[in-house]
């Protein structure tokens, strides 16, 4: 695991277990809140250590940004008694699926017994959130696209975004939806916030953000384009694994060994989507 510091009272935890996955810790004069979690318990309970011996203070909240396992399992390691926010679709989400998952999970790692699944008590369904902690407000709000239930937490003072996997090194919706994910980054460019804190990735710095943005949406239309060509075409769904990442613009390394398979996961989506009509 890898930390660094946003800001002054913001820190930044990043896997290196797997696709560079993001959790944020911000201090408040009520106490720390929490933004995701790392999915491996080590992982998680190193960060709790950390804030323990480098902050030393109590926890306000936690903040999911959505139902993804990757965000959700390291929340076992942090106080069961805070309250943790979510939008209601990753609540109901959680509930219909987050136990399964974590059982089959169980059978492929067993690193995974200790993990208790955390269900959201405080969420919301229509327009925004504000959460206030101490000195520090957080306006919560849809990002939809790579989920449905995706949320960005912005701290306006700070202009900093914190994106969920809206944002992330290469744009995912295999399982969400391809053109709620475009409108998703258009939003976030005209929101033209400082700083941007991925889902997945390095932190985007406001001279990079609009260039970077650019770029993801570019993917996102190259992609929808190869899936059009494949069916177009009569090319079968095997051909698609042939397609490389580099065609629509973005490279490998930021996610190593996954990128290629999630890239070829979302040209599949939009294909099959395609396909059905």
């Amino acid at each position: 695991m890898y930390w660094e510091r946003v800001s002054e009272e913001i820190y930044l935890f990043t896997s290196d277990r797997y696709a560079l996955v993001n959790s944020v810790a911000v201090v408040t004069q009520e106490g720390i809140v929490l933004v995701d979690a790392l999915p491996f318990p080590e992982e998680a309970k190193q960060i709790a250590r950390f804030l323990e011996v480098r902050v030393g203070a109590d926890y306000h909240s936690a903040i999911l940004t959505h139902h993804h396992m990757d965000h959700v399992y390291g929340l076992f390691a942090f106080p069961q008694t805070i309250d943790l926010v979510a939008h209601e679709l990753c609540r109901k989400k959680l509930l219909e699926v987050g136990q399964s998952s974590l059982d089959e999970a169980r059978q492929s790692d067993s690193t995974f017994a200790e993990v208790t699944l955390r269900i959201p008590n405080i969420t919301f369904d229509t327009g925004e959130l504000l959460l206030r902690a101490g000195n520090k407000r957080f306006r919560l709000f849809p990002l939809p696209g790579h989920t449905a239930d995706n949320i960005g937490v912005f701290m306006e003072e700070e202009e900093i975004l914190i994106t969920g996997d809206a944002v992330m090194a290469i744009p995912i919706i295999a399982d969400g939806d391809w053109a709620r994910e475009i409108e998703t980054l258009r939003y976030i460019k005209q929101l033209a916030p400082e700083t941007i804190v991925q889902g997945h990735g390095e932190v985007i710095l406001r001279g990079e953000i609009q260039i970077v943005l650019d770029r993801y949406i570019r993917y996102l239309e190259c992609i929808h384009k190869k899936a059009q060509t494949a069916l177009r075409q009569g090319r079968d769904r095997k051909e698609i694994w042939n397609i490389p990442l580099e065609d629509c613009g973005l490279e490998r390394v930021p996610l190593g060994i996954a990128s290629h398979r999630l890239h070829v996961a979302n040209i599949l989506s939009i294909y099959d989507k395609l396909r059905a009509g």
